[in-house]
């Protein structure tokens, strides 16, 4: 989309989505150096490193954005879009029993992810705080904005309409991966999860949905954790 008043359209790339995932990325690396001590804390691991990757993502998005021109990523959040909390709580616990039966037929024994292993050690309310927090908002909102904020809106320049929602759910499924090999049992879902995902922001035009269902979704989680 053209900018006005003879502005250039400064359309999002790919690229951006790599900038500004990979700033959070160093930037929690930054964090984690900052409070090591022998290690890291549940609560240092959300408080701190968490919460200074999503920020330093969702910072580095809202600066690109401010480029004259850019695009934007969509319409005004609705009240309507609440409805994806109960999408997204269906979806986690439809897939999570799905992906129990599927290893259970299988016989293949499942690892526990790292970050469910660090929030399932949280204890006092300060840590149970920071991973709500964290998990349940600021990690939805970062995401959302990176793999159907700037990545969706930066394929279709690359490729057809209907490789867009399977290349970002994929990079979605396999970022988590990547940075956690103990996710190989959730990657299906993830995946799933990016095409449900992807499929709410064509339909809608907004990210406001996908963060409420994704917001849902991680909400069932850390309440499992934290409450069983």
């Amino acid at each position: 989309m053209g900018g006005t008043g003879g502005e250039r359209s400064a359309p999002w790339l790919v690229r951006h989505a790599v900038a500004a995932f990979g700033a959070g990325l160093l930037a929690s690396v930054v964090a984690a150096l900052a409070v090591w001590s022998g290690g890291v804390s549940a609560f240092e691991s959300f408080a701190v490193v968490g919460a200074a990757q999503t920020v330093v993502t969702i910072a580095v998005v809202a600066w690109l954005r401010r480029a004259p021109g850019r695009e934007p990523l969509g319409r005004r959040p609705a009240g309507r879009d609440a409805a994806g909390l109960l999408l997204g709580a269906a979806l986690a616990v439809g897939l999570s029993w799905i992906t129990y039966a599927v290893m259970q037929l299988f016989g293949i024994e499942g690892t526990e992810q790292s970050v469910v292993r660090v929030a399932d050690e949280a204890a006092g309310l300060g840590t149970q705080a920071a991973v709500v927090i964290v998990a349940v908002l600021l990690a939805p909102l970062s995401e959302e904005l990176v793999f159907r904020g700037v990545l969706l809106r930066a394929l279709p320049a690359r490729l057809s309409p209907g490789w867009c929602g399977l290349v970002s759910a994929a990079a979605f499924a396999l970022v988590h991966l990547a940075l956690d090999p103990n996710a190989l049992a959730a990657v299906p879902s993830l995946f799933v999860m990016g095409l449900v995902l992807a499929a709410t922001v064509r339909q809608t035009g907004g990210l406001g949905l996908a963060i409420a269902t994704h917001t849902g979704f991680n909400l069932v989680g850390v309440l499992a954790l934290l409450l069983y």
